[in-house]
């Protein structure tokens, strides 16, 4: 009776893992480092008109969500502490550019799959990140065509960044870089006068 007993409940513990499946929360945070950081050289910089106003290296904290589908569907949520590279660029007119690297996190153990920690912080946050420019709210952004950066083909997310009762155009591309992920943000007073040098960026070695 016994063995029927446990047999039993392991098969109703599969039932319920064909489902949805929540992995317990790590009470610690995860801690990672971003390894190198995304530039924009100093001559293409001067090309477009930038002169970079900050260089440094931050920590930020945040909350992962975590949803893996397969056989099993797991959800898990984890706090992460993590070390971003910064850097910003001013261009005159008010034009603005700048790049974060962070590190890509695994919260979910034995997976492959990696996070990218920059979109789970509020935009205005990114966008005072990347370009050291503070903005009250960005809007939802919509992809309009597709950039180079750090030679890979992705979307270019246009939208409004709103600075009291300013409107500024909103420029906003990623990408992942081995075990890091770099967002490039650019600002403008007029959606014309976005010219932001996204095939330019580089890696430090």
């Amino acid at each position: 009776m016994r063995r029927r007993r446990l047999l039993a409940g392991g098969l109703a513990s599969l039932v319920g893992l064909a489902g949805c499946g929540l992995v317990p929360e790590e009470s610690d945070p995860v801690e990672a480092s971003a390894t190198a950081p995304a530039t924009l050289p100093e001559a293409a910089a001067a090309d477009a008109g930038y002169e970079r106003i900050v260089a440094e290296t931050t920590t930020v904290e945040t909350t992962l969500d975590a949803n893996v589908s397969g056989d099993v569907e797991l959800n898990a949520s984890r706090d992460a502490v993590v070390t971003l590279f910064r850097r910003a660029y001013r261009a005159d007119g008010g034009r603005r550019f700048g790049l974060v690297t962070a590190p890509t996190v695994r919260i979910i153990e034995n997976s492959e799959t990696r996070y990218d920690p920059v979109p789970s912080l509020d935009p205005a946050h990114v966008v005072a990140l990347a370009t050291d420019r503070s903005v009250d709210a960005v809007s939802d952004p919509g992809e309009s065509e597709t950039v180079t950066l750090l030679g890979t083909a992705t979307a270019r997310e246009t939208a409004t960044a709103t600075d009291g009762d300013r409107d500024l155009a909103f420029v906003r591309a990623r990408v992942r870089a081995g075990d890091d992920a770099v967002t490039a943000v650019a600002l403008a007073p007029t959606t014309d006068a976005v010219r932001a040098p996204f095939d330019a960026v580089a890696r430090d070695p």
